[in-house]
């Protein structure tokens, strides 16, 4: 036994000697996905927390010390540490990380253009040097241009030897679908393309393309989505098909995000790898690909999805827990918007209640449970004179509570989104047509809401409704009675595909009420035990 594992690492060595001394070497493209700012680990929802991703990345470097790491966007948005912290750590860990390269995701747009520009020029825990190239091709400003904060694609260089570099091209996407995830008066004027087979020949067209045409490697660098189905990948978009035409033979894959599912495998008739993690750095993604690096000749591409363990801090090396202090030192010192620091506990969860975003056609209890605390926060600065019934789209919510002591930050992961909250004054015609298209929202879920009781026909459709009051009793739901509904702005300003017509202006009311975590957080702390 002995002698056989001792013949099979002499083979081993000596396959890697001949590889070298061939000039073939394996160059790794690592990728996170849809990061989310996911920075304190959460075994509830499976998230390692970020010095569990860059101690895994860490190991995977040691394997393959000829790579690059990039990030396919979204890599804020979606986490209240993040929101609460004011992003700070997010540099100081893509530094240690070796991001310095990212595609455009929705959450990109979360504070506008103009911000997205000059992000983290003033963080006072930026590292020196450090700065992030966006890469972006479909999306375009009011004048028409790419956006001066971004570029149509880049092309990287990777030290395989002491006289020799891979270049590596990435020629980014955003998904044009992402125009309804994006605040609008955030994007005014903006264009987002779906005709990515149009752009990518309009980029042909560019003298600078030419730098792509030269590399070694080309890699569409999208954040558009993918899912898995029935274990072969698939595309998740509104313009698939134009996603399916793109088997450019020169192109060596494909880095995907957005959808928040792990695949891996090879998609369109071209049989081209494509990766994407999940979200929140639970996934490494890798682009194996092997160089014969004295023909210049790409040989092989593989493509693998790696899993990020959940480690306790005893686990960590000194890279990765100098990256856990960090992060400890925040939780400790940062407060709310309403002044509350993010430990505090605030309430008990009775039992746990999930919130699964994939599964998004129902209504759930932390759907629920966050539309009762945007109509007790109206309650509370208004009084009870009409019908105050909340709302919510399904995608405010990002997971949901465990049995147990519930903490700030807790609330915030369940609901990041420090998104303005605003109320409105419409008749029972327009309230029944807005629960009628939240049940028909087939994109992104169905609307979740607070004290109402809905009555749907035998095809899914709305029958009858009634408004429950805070005492329990209820009332028919009439055309003509006016009712207060209270949502998020995103929601009001025609996020995840609801039309401003059910928000209308004319009935707008003038009322000064908490961000929608900080309801929340107030509603729980109202509460105490739930």
């Amino acid at each position: 036994m002995k002698l056989r594992k001792l013949l099979s690492i002499l083979t081993f060595v000596a396959s890697m000697s001949v590889a070298a001394q061939d000039g073939i070497v394996d160059v790794a493209i690592f990728s996170l996905n849809d990061f989310h700012g996911g920075f304190v680990q959460n075994p509830a929802q499976d998230i390692p927390g970020a010095a569990s991703v860059l101690q895994t990345l860490d190991s995977l470097k040691s394997v393959y010390p000829h790579n690059i790491v990039v990030s396919a966007g979204d890599n804020f948005g979606g986490s209240y540490f993040y929101t609460a912290t004011k992003g700070q750590l997010l540099p100081v860990f893509f530094n240690e990380a070796g991001i310095r390269i990212s595609a455009v995701g929705n959450h990109e747009f979360d504070d506008g253009l103009d911000e997205l520009s000059k992000k983290w020029k003033d963080d006072p825990i930026r590292p020196n040097g450090w700065d992030i190239k966006y890469i972006c091709s479909n999306v375009y400003d009011a004048k028409g241009n790419i956006p001066s904060c971004m570029q149509p694609f880049t092309v990287e260089e990777i030290s395989v030897s002491p006289t020799k570099k891979v270049k590596v091209a990435f020629v980014g996407m955003l998904a044009s679908s992402a125009k309804t995830q994006i605040s609008a008066r955030r994007i005014v004027g903006m264009t987002f393309r779906g005709d990515y087979t149009k752009v990518l020949d309009s980029l042909k067209a560019l003298p600078e393309y030419k730098k792509v045409d030269e590399a070694d490697l080309r890699f569409f660098f999208f954040h558009i989505g993918a899912n898995q189905k029935k274990g072969s990948p698939v595309w998740y978009d509104k313009n698939e098909e134009e996603l399916y035409k793109l088997n450019n033979q020169e192109y060596h894959g494909f880095i995907a995000g957005h959808s928040h599912d792990p695949v891996c495998g090879y998609i369109n008739d071209s049989h081209k790898p494509v990766v994407q993690g999940w979200w929140h750095g639970m996934y490494i993604c890798m682009l194996k690909c092997r160089v014969d690096t004295m023909a210049m000749k790409v040989l092989s591409v593989e493509p693998e999805i790696v899993r990020v363990p959940l480690r306790q801090r005893s686990e960590l090396t000194p890279h990765a827990l100098r990256m856990q202090q960090q992060v400890d030192s925040l939780l400790q010192c940062t407060k709310t918007l309403g002044g509350v620091p993010i430990g505090t506990q605030v309430a008990y969860c009775s039992k746990s209640m999930p919130h699964d975003r994939n599964n998004k056609y129902r209504i759930t209890e932390v759907g629920t449970l966050v539309c009762e605390s945007y109509a007790y926060a109206y309650r509370k600065a208004k009084g009870n004179s009409l019908p105050v019934i909340g709302v919510s789209h399904f995608g405010s919510a990002r997971g949901g509570f465990v049995k147990g002591n519930v903490s700030v930050l807790d609330v915030g992961e369940v609901l990041p989104f420090q998104n303005n909250m605003c109320a409105f004054l419409i008749d029972g015609k327009k309230l029944r047509e807005l629960v009628e298209f939240g049940y028909h929202n087939e994109r992104f879920g169905w609307m979740q809401y607070s004290g109402l009781r809905v009555v749907l026909n035998a095809d899914g459709h709305v029958k009858k409704m009634y408004y429950v009051n805070p005492d329990g009793s209820q009332k028919r739901v009439k055309n003509k009675k006016k009712y207060i509904i209270v949502c998020d702005s995103f929601m009001s300003g025609g996020g995840d595909d609801y039309d401003k017509k059910f928000f209308p202006e004319e009935g707008r009311i003038d009322v000064e009420l908490p961000a929608a975590t900080d309801c929340l957080i107030q509603y729980l702390q109202h509460r105490k035990t739930f």
